[in-house]
């Protein structure tokens, strides 16, 4: 459908120019103006008319892109939600077969397989203790979510939270979408550094602000430090990047927080957001 739109406000583009010069000429090849004149306004209106339609059929494509991009966050956030639920039923079920496992074994006094049993399932289980909870469910999900998938990348994740979350009057698809925005932007940033890759995040409140620090190796080029947030842009190449950071940055001014970034001496980005814990609220979408 959009690329239909694309071709149309190509076409009429060239129709225009075409019809421009057509009139140029006629202009240019007659030997009375009076009939010419008389068609101007006419003229006038038509390109007038043609240059809005054009202007809005451009709006109307760049908002779809934003919807899509919205979209498929959504998508993925949702997707990061299953892949933790499944997590938990998996290791629900695993508990519940090594431990009749393990029963079995101390009832038959197998006790040299049980040892070598527990030793095996030690070093390859992983337990779900290590969830961190951060007081609100679906952060909770997402991030623990983003955690293990860049645990499988090579990249050591990190998370402190020395306050439970509290924000009732953020939308949680609002708040998943900035974490999730940040935490890929520095997924991204940490596989394309050198040496040690990490990633940290810090959770905390201060007076009537939640303070959210990401840092992760890496740095970002002074030339592109002034157009990270711009709609669109991106130092990748492929179709439809560029809109995390400027979603982010439209989260975070819609409940008038801060959000800044900068380049430390040991090689790695923060980026620290600052949001009120308690806000009006807000129905209006992000755009």
């Amino acid at each position: 459908m959009e690329n239909k739109k694309k071709y149309i406000i190509i076409s009429t583009m060239l129709f225009q120019t075409l019809l421009i010069i057509i009139y140029n000429i006629s202009i240019l090849g007659s030997s009375t103006l009076v009939n010419l004149k008389k068609s101007i306004p006419f003229f006038n209106i038509f390109i007038g008319v043609t240059t809005i339609l054009i202007l809005i059929s451009f709006k109307e494509i760049n908002d779809y892109e934003k919807k899509e991009a919205e979209l498929r966050l959504m998508k993925s956030n949702m997707k990061n939600v299953e892949e933790l639920i499944t997590l938990l039923r998996t290791q629900r079920h695993e508990y519940l077969s090594h431990i009749q496992a393990i029963g079995a074994m101390l009832y038959l006094e197998e006790y040299k397989e049980l040892n070598k049993y527990l030793r095996g399932i030690s070093t390859e289980y992983r337990f779900t203790n290590e969830i961190v909870r951060l007081g609100h469910p679906a952060l909770t999900a997402l991030i623990n979510t983003k955690r293990e998938l860049a645990k499988e990348q090579g990249i050591a994740f990190y998370i402190k939270c020395k306050h439970k979350i509290n924000l009732e009057n953020i939308n949680s698809w609002d708040l998943c979408s900035l974490f999730s925005n940040l935490i890929e932007n520095a997924i991204e940033a940490a596989l394309a550094s050198e040496g040690k890759k990490w990633i940290k995040i810090m959770i905390d409140k201060k007076y009537d602000k939640y303070i959210f620090k990401i840092e992760n190796t890496g740095k970002i080029k002074d030339e592109i430090k002034d157009k990270i947030f711009e709609a669109g842009f991106t130092t990748q190449t492929s179709v439809g990047r560029g809109y995390g950071l400027y979603i982010v940055k439209k989260i975070v001014s819609k409940y008038e927080g801060t959000i800044n970034f900068k380049n430390t001496d040991k090689g790695t980005v923060v980026f620290t957001i600052s949001l009120p814990s308690e806000v009006n609220k807000y129905d209006k979408k992000v755009s």
